[in-house]
C-alpha cells in the first residue's frame, strides 16, 4: 500500500498538465503517482495537482481519498471566473492543505507549479530565433493572431517538457498564450509577451507583458524579462514542500 499518493492529470498529451507532479521532481519514497480520474488506493496522504483541477476535485474525490489523513492540493490554480464558485467551496472544505500557483491569492499559501524544480532549467537555452511563438492548441484557433512567415511555433500537445522547454529557450522573446509556455519562458529569464484568455493569466509570481493576438506585432516591447523568476519560484516550492513533509510525516 503506498503512503503517499500524487493524482493529477497525468493522461493528457498537454506536456504542462502532464509535467506538473510534485512527485516527478522531488523524492517521496513509496509515492505512487496516478491520472486523476484512477481510483486511489488506501493510503495516508493524498496530494493533488497541479494544474487548473481545484474547481473539480470535490467531484473527483473517491472514498479513499476521503479517507486519508491528509489531502493536500499543491501548486493549483485556486482564481475563479466569479467572486463565488460553489465547485471551489466544496473543493476547499475537502482539503487539509492548500497551495496555490496563483501568487496574491491571500486565503492559502503560495506554492508555484512545481515544474519549476525540473533540471531542465538549469541547462543553457541559447537564442537562436528573435521571436517564437508556443501556443495553447485548443485555444488558438480564430484568435486572428497573425505569426510572421518562417516563424518558429510549437503548441503544448508536443511530446515532452524539455521539447518544449527547449524551444522555449530558442527564443529572444517568447509570445505564448500557454500557461506553462508563460511560465517556463520567464523561469528561463526570455522576455514574454503573454496573449491571456483568463484570469489565470494574471497571477504569476513576477508577471510578463501583456498584450492580444492582434496587437502583439505594436506591444512587442512590452515583452518583460524576470531573471530572478526561477530562484523565486523555487525557493516558495522549497518552502511549501517543507511544510507537506512536516504534515505527512
Amino acid at each position: 500500500m503506498p503512503r503517499v499518493v500524487f493524482k493529477h492529470i497525468r493522461n493528457t498529451d498537454n506536456i504542462g498538465d502532464r509535467s506538473c507532479c510534485p512527485a516527478d521532481y522531488l523524492a517521496f519514497d513509496g509515492a505512487l503517482a496516478m491520472d486523476l480520474d484512477e481510483p486511489t488506493p488506501p493510503c495516508d496522504a493524498v496530494i493533488f495537482g497541479g494544474g487548473k483541477i481545484f474547481g473539480s476535485l470535490a467531484s473527483k474525490m473517491t472514498p479513499n481519498d476521503r479517507l486519508a489523513k491528509q489531502r493536500i492540493a499543491w501548486g493549483v490554480s485556486t482564481v475563479q471566473s466569479s467572486v463565488f464558485a460553489f465547485r471551489y467551496a466544496l473543493s476547499r472544505r475537502q482539503m487539509t492543505m492548500v497551495g496555490s500557483r496563483d501568487y496574491g491569492d491571500a486565503r492559502y499559501d503560495y506554492a508555484p507549479c512545481v515544474t519549476c524544480m525540473s533540471p531542465v532549467f538549469d541547462q543553457t537555452h541559447e537564442a537562436r530565433h528573435e521571436v517564437v511563438f508556443y501556443l495553447h492548441k485548443t485555444k488558438s484557433q480564430n484568435l486572428g493572431l497573425d505569426i510572421p512567415a518562417g516563424a518558429p511555433v510549437l503548441d503544448n500537445f508536443c511530446d515532452s517538457m524539455q521539447t518544449a522547454v527547449s524551444f522555449i529557450g530558442s527564443g529572444e522573446v517568447v509570445v505564448s498564450n500557454s500557461y506553462h509556455g508563460v511560465y517556463w519562458a520567464l523561469l528561463l529569464g526570455k522576455k514574454v509577451l503573454c496573449l491571456p484568455f483568463s484570469k489565470k493569466f494574471a497571477h504569476y509570481r513576477l508577471p510578463p507583458g501583456y498584450s492580444t493576438p492582434t496587437r502583439w506585432q505594436k506591444d512587442i516591447g512590452k515583452a518583460m524579462a524576470r531573471p530572478d523568476m526561477l530562484a523565486v519560484c523555487r525557493d516558495a516550492s522549497r518552502t511549501f514542500e517543507k511544510k507537506v513533509r512536516s504534515a505527512i510525516a
